[in-house]
């Protein structure tokens, strides 16, 4: 989830040219080793494509079972040609998946992999792919108790690969997936509704960065500040992440749809890896964090009690403004190692609809805006900024494509530009990086993302080379 530069830094000038052609194809070719898995799933999905893509299939044998009455039957044909249009790759179970989520039971299983190498610029020149498959479920528990708005939720994980950010030396990491190597439960929780829905009490295992700093747009982008939250709040507050989620308790008041306010208070566990390496130790130590945010919505979609006839003659221009913040009172360390009692950060983040050429449609251009800031005397990263623009369904024939493009601003605080660098390396400063994707969905279930990033001075180290990124993100849902 984190990128830490450390002192490497000061390697930057003896590191800095010494890639060749020959190491630029071994890079190559260790990337696509490393995937494997990802292969495999693009092969099928060729292959389903193609078969699909037949007009017919012949000498296929009819199951008996599955006739539709009047002579009518279901084939395999039918069942092959219907691989580009179903939600999912493994379909419907059998008609079983439908069937649970009448009775309140929802699966969600999902790959994803990110695929990236620079050329040229940072620490060193490399090559990474980071791959994981994730499952959750969420059961309504009304179907199953006498009473109203209990809702149970769990999410585990099995995660690997290695870390492009580190190996270039950048803050914000090129991959929103990155963290650490392991299987685990993610989190957990209970929740409980109240007032028609109005006030809602969560508690469990959560990761406050799901919650709290978190991109409205986030999978639109795969940069880790845009495509999850911003990437100094574990290390200027200790806010738990995704998939390291810890022990916490949620209170959320919604008098209106547009408007809500909400708090937290969970374990800023400082190591959690170690603390709970399996997610099921639900361990608290350090200090806790409070947290707090306030948000206000415009065009919210219609709830199950309004209509949609207003919005099928209008143009929607959703809109989403967050202010929030977050405190740790634990001991934190200035630039030059004297500990200090407690830290805190706050953010805010928007993003609107701009414009929307069909009536009734989200289709059209949306941007998105956000900042965080904290004290520069203890937090080295105290400033991050972000903004973007993206075009949901560039191709009128192709409603589920976007097209996208942001920068991230990220800074270090004056009393460290100096510190864990070698006297002959100019001061930190910051670091400014750029992303452009496209999104093609393939199918419902099939998702292909190529994209180019750009990073100037690295790690806010101006002694380091520029460095470019190319690569690509896939998404199979299961």
């Amino acid at each position: 989830m984190f990128t830490d530069v450390g002192t490497a830094m000061d390697q930057s000038v003896a590191l800095r040219g010494k890639s060749s052609t020959g190491d630029w194809r071994l890079h190559a070719v260790s990337l696509l080793r490393r995937c494997r898995l990802l292969r495999v799933i693009a092969l099928l999905l060729s292959a389903g494509w193609g078969m699909a893509q037949r007009p017919e299939i012949e000498n296929v044998d009819t199951d008996p079972g599955a006739t539709l009455g009047h002579g009518f039957s279901i084939t395999a044909a039918d069942s092959l040609l219907d691989i580009r249009s179903r939600r999912y790759l493994f379909g419907e179970w059998g008609g079983k998946r439908a069937a649970l989520e009448e009775r309140g039971v929802k699966f969600d299983f999902f790959y994803i992999a990110d695929l990236q190498a620079n050329p040229s610029g940072g620490l060193r020149h490399a090559s990474a792919g980071w791959e994981r498959i994730r499952g959750t479920v969420d059961i309504d528990l009304d179907r199953f108790a006498p009473w109203r708005g209990l809702r149970f939720h769990a999410t585990g994980l099995w995660q690997t690969g290695a870390n492009l950010g580190a190996k270039i030396g950048t803050l914000a990491n090129p991959s929103d997936l990155v963290s650490s190597h392991t299987t685990r439960l993610d989190s957990f929780w209970i929740e409980q509704e109240f007032a028609g829905s109005r006030l809602r009490v969560r508690a469990g295992q959560l990761a406050g960065l799901d919650f709290y700093g978190n991109q409205d747009y986030g999978g639109t982008w795969v940069m880790e500040p845009l495509g999850y939250a911003f990437g100094n709040l574990f290390t200027t507050v200790y806010e738990s992440f995704n998939p390291a989620g810890t022990p916490g308790l949620e209170v959320r008041l919604a008098p209106s749809k547009e408007y809500y306010i909400k708090t937290a208070v969970m374990a800023g566990n400082r190591d959690p890896f170690r603390d709970d390496p399996n997610g099921f130790h639900f361990a608290i130590r350090d200090a806790p964090d409070f947290l707090f945010e306030t948000g206000y919505r415009i065009d919210p979609p219609p709830s199950s009690t309004h209509g949609s006839a207003v919005s099928a003659s209008s143009h929607l221009y959703p809109g989403d403004y967050r202010f929030g913040g977050v405190y740790n009172a634990g001991k934190f360390s200035d630039a030059v190692g004297r500990q200090t009692g407690g830290n805190y950060l706050i953010y805010a983040m928007a993003s609107q609809g701009l414009f929307r050429p069909d009536r009734g449609s989200q289709r059209g251009l949306d941007g998105t805006f956000g900042f965080d800031w904290a004290p520069g005397d203890v937090s080295r990263e105290n400033f991050q900024m972000t903004t973007g623009l993206r075009f949901n369904a560039p191709f009128a024939a192709r409603r589920q494509d976007r097209a996208a493009c942001a920068v991230v601003y990220s800074k270090i605080s004056d009393p460290f530009q100096h510190s864990g660098i070698a006297p002959d390396v100019p001061a930190l400063g910051s670091e400014k990086a750029i992303e452009v994707n496209y999104s093609l969905q393939v199918t419902p279930y099939y998702l292909l993302q190529p994209l180019f990033q750009y990073y100037v001075s690295p790690g806010a180290n101006r002694a380091l080379s520029n460095a470019p990124l190319w690569g690509f993100r896939t998404k199979v849902i299961f």
